[in-house]
This record gives C-alpha cells, sequence and structure tokens, in this order.
C-alpha cells in the first residue's frame, strides 16, 4: 500500500485533503482511482487507513477508516551527529540513515570539514527534507527524521543533552561499540559524532571525552566517513533496537 507523510493542518476530522504534490502523484504517476486504499501519516508516529473518496483535477481527497501506531519506528533514539561533506556523499547518509532507522540528523562543522559554512540556503534544507521524507516513506518509517540546522562541533558539544554519546575515532583502539554499550540498562536516546573525510582532530576528540562522550573504535580497517556513519549507525540499533529487512 502506498504511504504518503502529509502536514496535520490536511486532516479535518476523518477527512483529508491531500496536499498538490501528493495528489499529483495519486492522480497522474500512481493513477489510483476512487475507492483505492492509502496509508496516511501525519509525522505523530500513527498511520491511518485511508480510502480515496475523490481524484479528479481539482483536489484528492480520502477518508481515513482506522488509525493504528506505526510499528517501524526503532525503540532507542538514535541522532547522528555527521560532519559535513560534499553533497553527494552527505545526502546519501540522509537517504540510508533514514531508512536505517536514525531519529535525528545534526550536520556538523569540524577542523578537517572540506564544507565549512553552516549557513544552509533554503532550497538546499527543501532538498534535504525532501530527501528524508522519501526514504522515511520507503523505508516504512512512521516518523520523519528531525533535521537540525548546521553547526560547529564546538556547539554541538555545548547543547549535546545528558544521555550518552559516541565518537568514532581511528585513533581509538581499545574500547569497541559493543563494549561501549554492554554492561548496563538500555539507553533509550544515544548520540553518534561521526567525522568528515579528514576524520576528527585529536584535540576534537579529546573536547568530546570532556562532554562525557565516548570515543570508539569501529575496528582495524579504516572507513570513509559516509561508510563509517551508516556501519556505526547499524550497529548500534543492531546492539539496541531490530533491524528488519524488506526486499
Amino acid at each position: 500500500m502506498h504511504r504518503f507523510f502529509v502536514d496535520p493542518k490536511c486532516f479535518s476530522g476523518n477527512r483529508i485533503i491531500l496536499p498538490a504534490d501528493t495528489a499529483h502523484q495519486i492522480r497522474n504517476v500512481l493513477r489510483l482511482r476512487v475507492d483505492a486504499p492509502i496509508l496516511v501519516l501525519d509525522n505523530s508516529g500513527a498511520e491511518f487507513e485511508v480510502v480515496l473518496r475523490q481524484v479528479d483535477r481539482q483536489q484528492v481527497v480520502g477518508e481515513a477508516v482506522a488509525k493504528r501506531p506505526s510499528p517501524n519506528e526503532p525503540t532507542v533514539h538514535l541522532t547522528l551527529y555527521q560532519a559535513l561533506m560534499k553533497r553527494d556523499k552527505f545526502e546519501w547518509v540522509l537517504q540510508k540513515g533514514t531508512e536505517i532507522g536514525v531519529s535525528e540528523f545534526v550536520p556538523i562543522v569540524t577542523q578537517r570539514s572540506l564544507v565549512q559554512d553552516i549557513d544552509i540556503k533554503a532550497n538546499k534544507q527543501a532538498r534535504w527534507h525532501k530527501i528524508l521524507t522519501e526514504a522515511a516513506e520507503q523505508s516504512r518509517r512512521g516518523r520523519i527524521p528531525e533535521l537540525h540546522p548546521p553547526q560547529t562541533l564546538a556547539q554541538a558539544l555545548e547543547n549535546h543533552p545528558a544521555h550518552p554519546g559516541l565518537i568514532a575515532w581511528e585513533d581509538e583502539s581499545r574500547l569497541s561499540l559493543r563494549g561501549a554499550l554492554g554492561g548496563g540498562e538500555r539507553p533509550s536516546h544515544i548520540s553518534l559524532f561521526i567525522g568528515p573525510e579528514g576524520g576528527f582532530a585529536a584535540e576534537e576528540v579529546e573536547a568530546a571525552q570532556a562532554a562525557g562522550i565516548r570515543a570508539i573504535t569501529l575496528g582495524k580497517r579504516i572507513l570513509r566517513a559516509e561508510t563509517a556513519a551508516l556501519v556505526a549507525s547499524a550497529l548500534v540499533l543492531h546492539e539496541l533496537d531490530i533491524i528488519q529487512t524488506g526486499n
């Protein structure tokens, strides 16, 4: 069944007026007709089974006939602090990280980031949000991951909430990700810091450790930044949650 995220303002009781872009996809791309079922999500974690009642050039309207919690959201809230990279690499992390189950993305600028500008234009923010939305729909998520404005690593560490955090560093050789997560209660929230193409500088890792973030190794081999982001995110969710796979 096709899934669509819409603004809660589209709801009026059980009546849902689909926004123009979604209506175009339903009418002209998928060629769905009256009485066709779809799933509509309002980004609250709930999903609505909807039957199309009107499909024409004026508008597409559906009726919600059932509501249930989305079963596909991770039980652990993973925030990925990802150093900004070249556009295609960063957008790939947004897309695949959403599929894996990342709940929140915080782009950061570090000493070795090739991209140093934290002022992102509105059209790029809109593009990133579209990538997150489409990936959430494709992977049957119940929520679109939250995307924060870019910030410096220092700002991210200063504002980091009081829950466990990990920072992947190639010079750490003793503490593995599994070792850092084992031996205690399972956290409900966890942060993961991944550096840029050149990795974190030693003083950046020291600053993170001073803020209570634990440095971990991802193994003997050096991974590219975008690979490290997805491998580490998947490992965190493997340890703390269940990842479902499909065709």
